[in-house]
């Protein structure tokens, strides 16, 4: 008995299955490789006819898809170094410590002023520093300076014609001058021939400027327009209350190279210098 041969399956079908079970196996692939999205067993059936292909279907599912869409955070360079900033000092503090590191002034007890000329005789000699005060101490900002005193040396007794320069500690006052103000801040004149400072102890203007002609008002008046000494002058305010006999005209002048009639003076830079840093209240401290 011949047997009726079975038909046999076509062989589309056999490929259908097979693609069937390799879109079931991508499925589990990507949802469980960490490296993609996971993607839905209902959409499986919509991706079946793409699966023909499995090169094209599995670089989708990639993990570098996913790296390269976070870039690493950019790094500083050794052109932009991360340095926190050093603070620096206050200028009021760089200032007070400059201030701290000059010398000291010895002035003598019982000063106040802001500034202090201090000015040490040794016979017609002189030292002369310019000093201010600062919490109470004295430093030193010019000088010192070398000039001279009276040609007799320094006294605390000085008396008219003596020829010494008075000891104490008295205020400067306004300047005068052959030339113009070289920058005191005091006050300035300009003098000519007929200025002078009487000198004669018997006359109510004794210690006093005053312009000529005398006219009876004194006997004796020393003139101002005097070259070199008087190109540039301050007035030191000795003897102020003007006690007839203890002494007249003293002034803070251009130094000549020797000793003074009772004066203190300097070179006319240094003389200039202690000028300009002058202000208003300033003394004059004489040992």
């Amino acid at each position: 008995m011949s047997r009726r041969p079975r038909p046999s399956r076509p062989a589309q079908s056999r490929f259908a299955l097979v693609a069937v079970g390799a879109a079931a196996a991508l499925v589990v692939l990507t949802g469980c490789g960490g490296g993609g999205p996971s993607v839905s067993p209902t959409a499986a059936p919509s991706s079946a006819a793409s699966t023909t292909t499995p090169p094209t279907t599995t670089s989708t599912t990639t993990a570098p898809t996913t790296t390269t869409t976070r870039p690493p955070a950019p790094k500083p360079t050794r052109s932009t170094p991360m340095k926190r900033p050093t603070p620096t000092a206050t200028p009021s503090r760089r200032a007070s410590a400059t201030t701290s590191s000059r010398p000291r002034c010895s002035v003598p007890s019982g000063v106040t002023a802001t500034q202090v000329v201090l000015v040490k005789g040794s016979g017609s000699s002189a030292t002369v520093r310019a000093c201010r005060r600062v919490s109470g101490t004295y430093r030193l900002e010019l000088g010192p300076y070398y000039g001279h005193v009276g040609l007799n040396g320094v006294t605390w007794s000085k008396r008219e014609g003596d020829l010494r320069t008075p000891a104490g500690t008295f205020p400067l006052r306004g300047g005068f001058g052959v030339y113009g103000n070289p920058g005191l801040a005091q006050g300035w004149f300009r003098v000519d021939a007929n200025d002078v400072w009487v000198d004669d102890p018997a006359s109510s203007l004794y210690n006093t400027h005053q312009r000529k002609p005398a006219n009876g008002r004194w006997s004796s008046a020393e003139p101002l327009l005097q070259v070199p000494a008087y190109d540039y002058a301050q007035v030191v305010g000795y003897n102020e209350s003007r006690t007839p006999g203890r002494g007249s005209a003293i002034f803070f002048h251009v130094d000549k190279g020797r000793g003074t009639a009772g004066c203190i003076s300097l070179p006319t830079a240094s003389l200039l210098a202690v000028f300009r840093w002058e202000r208003p209240g300033a003394v004059m401290s004489i040992s």
